[in-house]
């Protein structure tokens, strides 16, 4: 008996989008959501292992493929039911005069993030493959606006799913391999790295000794003890201030630290208080 949609209607709609709008990529077509998804899986377990089955409608081959890497059979079902809620949700979205944050924006992604993260464990995933996922899953890095624009419509914190991916990566081994036979010993903080302009790419071409030159710059730069045992943790704590409010204004001195800060609150009162008078 013939299916009457390829696993279900959000992946028979989806792949029939990305297939149609893969001669225009910078159409808002090709990266909506749900293509975008699509793209993922691609990038993921290669084009054909997600393409053919679908021309070929058989899902049981689909389904299988996106286990290749070790991701069990309940959690590619569970991937499977919430992309189709997602689906449904967005068709009631599309009717709503004030669109709602559709409650399965980030589970999907999550999944998509432990699919990738199975891939790395099992074989090599070049820099620009990496470089590639990051982009195209949901963060601020994104370099296309029609998706950024949907972060920020989708998302209560910018950046959960880049720190879920970190938070994933970091489960593998500490020493995995960077590029043919260079490694890193100690943790090193690819989040830190990268908000101070040191991108993947840059990695490859760094040795190891400018590599751990960099994260103790980033320790300094965010004011954490490079020789405290809590050290990860307070950086991590520090990258979520940052990106809250900014980098710190701190002397190293509590009491000066308080004096800087009454400085900043009474100039910027001063600033409001020209701007009021100046309308007066």
């Amino acid at each position: 008996m013939r299916e009457e949609y390829f696993v279900n209607i959000a992946f028979e709609e989806s792949i029939k989008l990305y297939l149609t709008s893969l001669s225009n990529k910078d159409s808002s077509a090709y990266n909506t959501f749900p293509v975008v998804v699509i793209r993922l899986l691609a990038l993921i377990y290669g084009k054909l292992d997600i393409v053919n089955p679908y021309y070929l409608k058989n899902s049981v081959a689909f389904m299988n493929n996106l286990g290749k890497y070790g991701v069990s059979n309940s959690r590619i079902a569970l991937f499977k039911d919430e992309f189709q809620k997602f689906y449904e949700f967005e068709q009631a979205n599309d009717k709503r005069k004030i669109k709602q944050k559709n409650p399965y924006f980030v589970s999907i992604q999550k999944y998509l993030v432990d699919m990738f993260v199975a891939k790395k464990k099992t074989e090599d995933v070049s820099l620009t493959e990496e470089e590639s996922f990051l982009d195209l899953i949901g963060s601020t890095h994104t370099k296309n606006y029609y998706r950024l624009s949907y972060l920020y419509l989708m998302s209560d914190d910018l950046n959960f799913i880049e720190k879920y991916y970190y938070s994933r990566l970091n489960e593998m081994d500490v020493t995995r391999e960077l590029v043919l036979d260079k490694t890193i010993t100690g943790d090193l903080n690819l989040e830190a790295l990268n908000l101070l302009g040191i991108s993947l790419s840059n990695l490859k071409n760094m040795s190891n000794e400018e590599i751990n030159k960099a994260q103790n710059k980033a320790y300094e730069y965010f004011e954490v003890d490079a020789l405290s045992p809590t050290r990860e943790k307070d950086l991590n704590k520090a990258i979520d201030y940052y990106k809250l409010y900014g980098k710190k204004i701190t002397s190293g001195n509590g009491y000066v630290d308080i004096l800087l800060l009454m400085s900043v609150i009474v100039t910027s009162l001063s600033v409001i208080a020209i701007i009021i008078f100046s309308f007066i």
